[in-house]
């Protein structure tokens, strides 16, 4: 089974996002997950798509989270990925 990947969409000058990357960096560090940041400022589809409406956490397509997540929220989030990729 393979770890969930999650992307942070977000932004220079985020202090949100700042604070989502945080979350997800422990996260990766517990072997929770993979991550990476997308700047939706390089992309003009995803500046249209979320502009301003940062972070968004996408793990699979889904949207997981938007703004503010915390470690226990994520956490959670990731318990029910993993379920749904064991048939559970």
């Amino acid at each position: 089974m393979s770890l969930p990947h999650i992307q942070m969409m977000t932004r220079r000058q985020c202090s949100l996002c700042d604070v989502a990357a945080a979350v997800i960096e422990a996260a990766a560090e517990q072997g929770l997950c993979s991550w990476e940041a997308v700047n939706v400022d390089r992309d003009k589809g995803l500046l249209v798509r979320y502009g301003m409406d940062v972070p968004v956490l996408v793990c699979e397509g889904k949207m997981l989270f938007k703004h503010r997540v915390t470690a226990e929220q994520l956490q959670a989030a990731l318990a029910d990925i993993g379920s749904a990729e064991c048939g559970a």
